[in-house]
């Protein structure tokens, strides 16, 4: 026999979501469609110059040169959003070997119980302010877990990210000189906390350095006048409903992909979708792991369900 436990399924999506992930998308796409809306409405009436209108061989090449830039944007986007991902998992699992290296080193003869609660505190209130800081939005009840974090700790609500992680190497100093922690202890502590620096600079580079504007304002184009291109093309060919009908849903379809890399090439967008990371759920793993139940009342907030995650 087969039992299951109560640790919860791997997320997936749905198929009773497949609906809000499209209302997500196209109310994203709000002005988008609005602006194909727009030039279909000149098309129809014959308002744009028949000389732009290009015979079939035109549009094909066009279509390739698009579909080719356009899947080159969209896999680097995808992989921008997947090494975030990555580099947030590094992050969970720095933290978790930030407090298993503490337990090892800390002497228990010595009773260091509140020396290792201040550090696995520091280390939550580091992940949070990650958190914060990558997508400069947060919600109330979790800034006011991050304030109490900063308040217990006696550090000032406006303590940023850097002084955090000097903080970290300055109180490994003060374990190391008062013999809490041998040199060895000591050198452990920093190459975990080095870790986490180097995934917090990844994760940095990811939010401050977007792809070349330049190629971006050239997909764009480049997608556009496909579009305009392709509606002329099923506009000539006649009245048939069958042709209109396939021509919108080829437009609104290589419409619809060029907007997903757009979105998902940024992973900390504030929007909470389904094209963002679940930075709060990621942060509420580590706080339940590190602090125990001392995070259990925003424990609600977690969710596993990758369209409404956040």
């Amino acid at each position: 026999m087969i039992d299951s436990g109560d640790y919860g399924y791997p997320p997936s999506t749905r198929r009773q979501d497949y609906v809000l992930v499209l209302l997500q998308l196209l109310w994203r796409m709000r002005f988008d469609l609005l602006v194909l809306l727009l030039i279909t409405v000149l098309v129809l009436n014959d308002w744009i110059p028949r000389s732009w209108t290009a015979n079939a061989s035109v549009v094909r090449i066009m279509g390739i040169a698009a579909s080719i830039f356009l899947g080159f944007r969209n896999t680097q986007a995808i992989g921008r959003w997947w090494e975030a991902r990555k580099l947030w998992g590094t992050v969970v699992n720095v933290s978790r070997n930030w407090s298993d290296t503490l337990r090892a080193h800390l002497d228990s003869s010595r009773s260091p119980g509140r020396q290792e609660r201040k550090l696995l505190r520091l280390q939550v209130a580091i992940v949070w302010q990650l958190n914060f800081q990558l997508r400069n939005f947060w919600r109330r009840d979790l800034r006011e877990l991050q304030d109490q974090l900063l308040k217990d700790l006696k550090l000032p609500r406006s303590t940023n990210l850097r002084q955090l992680g000097q903080l970290r190497g300055v109180w490994i100093g003060d374990l190391h000189r008062a013999g809490l922690i041998d040199g060895f202890g000591r050198l452990q502590l920093m190459q975990v906390g080095n870790g986490c620096t180097d995934a917090i600079g990844g994760l940095e580079r990811i939010r401050n350095t977007p792809l070349p504007a330049s190629y971006e304002v050239f997909v764009r184009l480049l997608n556009w006048l496909f579009i305009l291109l392709l509606l002329l093309y099923f506009h000539d060919l006649g009245p048939e409903s069958q042709s209109r009908f396939g021509s919108v849903m080829i437009v609104v379809l290589f419409l619809m992909a060029e907007r997903i890399g757009a979105y998902v090439e940024g992973p900390f967008d504030a929007d909470c979708s389904s094209f963002s990371l679940p930075l709060n759920s990621i942060c509420l793993t580590i706080s339940h792991d590190l602090l125990d139940h001392a995070t259990d009342h925003v424990q609600h907030l977690k969710s596993d369900d990758p369209v409404r995650w956040d």
